[in-house]
């Protein structure tokens, strides 16, 4: 026995057996994960605010938290950062009982414009709020979501066997050929040219669900390694004076880290002395201000006192995967369009474990049945794809379409996606090209 044939016997075995644990999983991961696309158009807009005069501009920052902690004496500012979707929503996390933990922490939001607090929750949709329980952790908590996260790593395996499994077969079969003579033939070739359609689609959602899976250890990883580092390196700085509520230098901290990285905007800042940031020190994350380099993260270490002398810092490369696979998992970069897209794969996708299950039992019942006629095994052109090129044109329109819109989106990041899903077009491609017809 070759060692090729060893390989195809090992990917084939584990196609099967893990496809089958992934399977069930799969289905509801896809059907919560295809709902959850549009909870933002299913809630709507949360935070709608009074009108304001167009040349009305933002307020201090310093003076935005200042008042949050009149208002909340006791309380130690954890977090101040821009609302994702809204460019005039600014969010405040504190800690209570002047806890440096997130967990449990106060989430407060302002209409930044006018500083006037507003209601986070409002327009929150509990069904939505179910799903994504149901889609992160399975109602089962931070185990849960790392369980979610290992299905995800499986999900990218079988995707990877699976292409390797169907380039075995591609050899004797002319792309677009289903046999139709037998429910259980004409099940597996849907199932292999449905894969391979939503092959490299299939691979991005794997690995960033196993990364989202995963976030919660990483960002423990990144505590104890990179975190402890710059603690080391600023504990002694101003000795114990205690910077943690000092928002006065709030809006020159914003200042020093736009000067550390001119090209950069604030994104997110951290204040000191929390689980996220060194002692008297703020952690400033920094994000690029063109569409090229809006996913680029880097951070900017401002003193406390105040609020100058930025060091800048990258995060490690598992940061920026875990940053980066939220938008991707969930295509919510590109707006509407690019979900009803990510929708299109994820109806697909749907039908892979289905019709992995189907072939599953009726393989179990074949095996009981000697004698197949050569009749039952010649190939026959399918009557939903009479042309072999069928296929490959929906797969080229499809794709052509996608990077077109990301064009108009813009951004290098909505273009490396259009063009990441473009390889199964190409592979499709070679398959026509080097497509033979099998044996009758």
């Amino acid at each position: 026995m070759t060692l090729k044939t060893k390989a195809f016997r090992f990917f084939y075995k584990a196609h099967i057996y893990l496809g089958l644990f992934v399977a069930v999983h799969f289905i509801f991961l896809s059907i919560s994960g295809s709902i959850l696309l549009f909870k933002e158009e299913v809630e709507g807009s949360v935070h709608e605010t009074v009108a304001v005069p167009a040349e009305q501009t933002s307020m201090s920052y310093s003076t935005l938290l200042s008042d949050v902690l009149k208002k909340f004496p006791g309380e130690r500012p954890l977090a101040v950062f821009k609302d994702d979707e809204h460019e005039n929503i600014v969010n405040v996390r504190l800690g209570m009982n002047d806890s440096k933990m997130f967990r449990g922490a106060r989430k407060l939001m302002f209409d930044s414009r006018t500083g006037a607090e507003l209601n986070a929750e409002a327009g929150k949709s509990s069904f939505m709020d179910w799903m994504l329980k149901l889609h992160r952790e399975f109602f089962l908590g931070s185990y849960g979501k790392m369980y979610v996260g290992f299905i995800g790593l499986l999900y990218f395996f079988v995707m990877l066997s699976g292409f390797f499994i169907y380039g075995n077969f591609a050899k004797k079969v002319a792309f677009g050929e289903v046999r139709i003579k037998s429910p259980r033939h004409w099940f597996s070739d849907m199932h292999r040219y449905i894969g391979i359609g939503v092959f490299a689609w299939g691979l991005i959602i794997g690995a960033t669900g196993f990364f989202l899976g995963i976030s919660s250890t990483l960002i423990k990883v990144y505590q104890y390694q990179e975190l402890k580092e710059i603690n080391q390196q600023y504990k002694d700085i101003h000795g114990d004076n205690d910077h943690a509520h000092n928002a006065s230098v709030l809006d020159q901290v914003i200042k020093t880290s736009g000067q550390a990285l001119p090209n950069a905007k604030v994104d997110y800042i951290a204040m000191p002395d929390t689980q996220f940031s060194p002692p008297n020190h703020f952690l400033v994350v920094m994000v690029g201000n063109t569409p090229q380099t809006e996913r680029m993260t880097q951070l900017v270490v401002v003193d406390a006192a105040t609020g100058t002398q930025g060091e800048v810092r990258e995060l490690p490369w598992y940061m920026k995967i875990t940053l980066a696979s939220e938008p991707l998992h969930f295509g919510n970069y590109g707006g509407l369009f690019l979900k009803i897209v990510w929708l299109g794969f994820s109806i697909f996708s749907l039908l892979l474990p289905i019709f992995g299950l189907v072939i599953w039992y009726k393989r179990k019942k074949a095996t009981q049945v000697k004698g197949v006629s050569m009749e039952t095994r010649k190939l026959s052109d399918s009557l939903l794809f009479k042309n072999r090129f069928a296929i490959p044109l929906v797969l080229f329109v499809v794709t052509a379409v996608m990077i077109i819109g990301a064009f108009i989106l813009g951004g290098t990041f909505a273009m490396a996606s259009g063009y990441i899903l473009l390889i199964p077009l190409i592979l499709t491609g070679a398959v026509v090209l080097r497509g033979k017809r099998g044996k009758s």
